[in-house]
């Protein structure tokens, strides 16, 4: 017991200014902490996507033995195995806003994400720290994110330094049950009730004005002992604790959530575009040089399409067949706009994370797949075939390759924050940017969603003449321009604002 508590006082700690004038202490959590929360969340999140598969298997198909008949792929993929994937990677994106930055495994572990004020996050900065695992998680076993951790001062992964985030001790849970074990049950017994009053405001469960004066009242009698006890130089671990859960609890802002979106989407996501407009430029130059280098590489070495495209897509084209070519026979719509919006979604993800490496992973993988596009519309048209393939790709393309765009823009000014911070400091600037960045991914995100639902539905489709498929693309693109305005919300008020 008391080699936990000297754990705590040795841990890293964070000062929080206040109001009182007498600063909060945060422990920061250590590697090892961190990894104990992390195993646990894994094994949860394993168990509850093993237990959903098992009972699907039992509900669609009637058995456990995920025995799948040729009838039953399409309704297993959508309503089983999707399901389990979503439940195993949505975890910590979905549950620690909802929990308040904290997870099953972290509350098991006694952590709790906060902000640097010592605040409860917001939406934003904790999605902002889960969507940059896709580069902590790399190359495997979180090895980015463990070397963050270990060498960082604060033991941050690179997800916390974009939310601007920590992940803290919640040290008065963990003192009670120390007392409890130690059979010491008046311990803290005036400061427990105080700590209790706040949990329930910050709940909102039958709370009124008194009660929220009541908890402004402990914060400030709790400043004043602390004071005392800090001068005295006596421990006074609990009432640290108690001190800093009154700080968070007192200065959370309201949410408004109806308001936060309508500000997100009129004035949040334009302001953010017009920042990047510049990077929107100069990603839209190099995919459109990628893509006329790639064609006319693959028209002038016609052999080259081998680096660009595998082999059984040259085989069909060369039987002057396409791909795409009865999808719909082979893949349900449903299954097919699942797959493909994933994969648009995990690309334009990554062309953004990428930008930590001072831009060089977008313009990368904006350039590849320039390269890429170009060299199979150049090897088609050779065989006759660019027609079909534009007629395949006009009613989603529009927006799905803007949004590539888009994306790899949002990775470009991430990594220009780290090559030119200007006046802020390096981790200031790539938080800022960090932010602005997951806003107009947010958007990137809903208009792949119906991109998805399109190339599913539609652009497969054989029966959709090609004036439709025009008019779908161009409509769905002018509307893109509307959304990301802020238009459709009735217009950006912070300015004239540029995409």
């Amino acid at each position: 017991m008391n080699a936990a508590v000297r754990g705590l006082e040795t841990a890293p700690t964070l000062d929080i200014a206040s109001a009182t004038g007498v600063d909060a202490h945060l422990v920061l959590a250590g590697p090892g902490a961190r990894s104990l929360a992390f195993l646990l969340d894994w094994l949860i999140r394993t168990a509850l996507a093993a237990t959903y598969l098992l009972l699907a298997s039992w509900l669609f198909l009637g058995n456990f033995r995920f025995d799948i008949g040729p009838d039953d792929e399409a309704l297993w993929y959508l309503a089983g195995a999707l399901p389990a994937t979503l439940i195993y990677l949505l975890y910590h994106l979905i549950l620690e806003p909802l929990m308040a930055g904290r997870t099953p495994g972290k509350r098991l572990a006694g952590l709790r994400v906060l902000t640097l004020e010592g605040l409860v996050p917001s939406v934003g900065a904790l999605i902002t720290r889960n969507v940059f695992r896709l580069i902590d998680s790399m190359p495997v076993f979180y090895v980015v994110g463990l070397l963050f951790v270990f060498f960082g001062r604060r033991h941050l992964r690179l997800g916390d330094i974009a939310a601007g985030t920590v992940l803290a001790v919640e040290r008065a849970p963990f003192l009670e049950k120390l007392a409890r074990w130690r059979r010491d049950a008046s311990a803290h017994g005036e400061w427990r009730a105080a700590r209790q009053r706040a949990a329930a405001l910050s709940r909102r469960r039958g709370t009124d004005v008194d009660d929220a004066l009541a908890v402004v009242d402990d914060y400030r009698r709790a400043a004043h002992a602390l004071a005392i006890e800090r001068q005295t130089a006596r421990p006074a671990e609990y009432l640290e604790a108690v001190y800093s859960d009154l700080h968070d609890t007192i200065h959370r802002p309201a949410r408004r959530v109806l308001l936060l979106l309508l500000s997100l989407m009129r004035d949040q996501i334009p302001a953010a575009l017009g920042a990047m407009k510049v990077h929107i430029l100069s990603v839209t130059l190099l995919f459109i040089v990628s893509v006329v280098t790639g064609a006319w590489l693959v028209y002038s070495f016609p052999d080259l399409i081998a680096l660009f495209a595998n082999p059984q897509l040259i085989a069909t084209v060369e039987r002057g067949e396409l791909w795409t070519d009865g999808l719909l026979n082979v893949t349900p719509s449903a299954v097919l706009s699942v797959s493909i919006l994933t994969n648009n979604i995990v690309v334009s993800f990554f062309a953004f994370c990428s930008g930590i490496v001072f831009g060089l992973g977008t313009f990368y993988l904006i350039g590849t797949n320039g390269l890429s596009l170009g060299a199979i519309f150049a090897f088609t048209t050779q065989h006759d075939l660019g027609g079909r393939l534009f007629d395949f790709i006009v009613a989603h393309g529009f927006v799905e390759l803007s949004c590539i765009c888009i994306a790899g823009a949002a990775g470009s000014y991430l990594g220009e924050a780290l090559i030119r911070p200007g006046e802020r400091t390096r981790s200031e600037a790539f938080r800022a940017a960090a932010a602005e960045g997951i806003r107009v991914m947010l958007a990137v995100t809903l208009l792949l969603l119906i991109c998805g639902f399109i190339e599913g539905y539609v652009s497969p489709d054989p029966e959709v003449p090609r004036w439709a498929r025009i008019t779908i693309g161009v409509g769905y693109w002018l509307f893109m321009i509307s959304l990301l305005r802020g238009y459709v919300f009735g217009g950006s008020r912070g300015g004239k604002i540029a995409t």
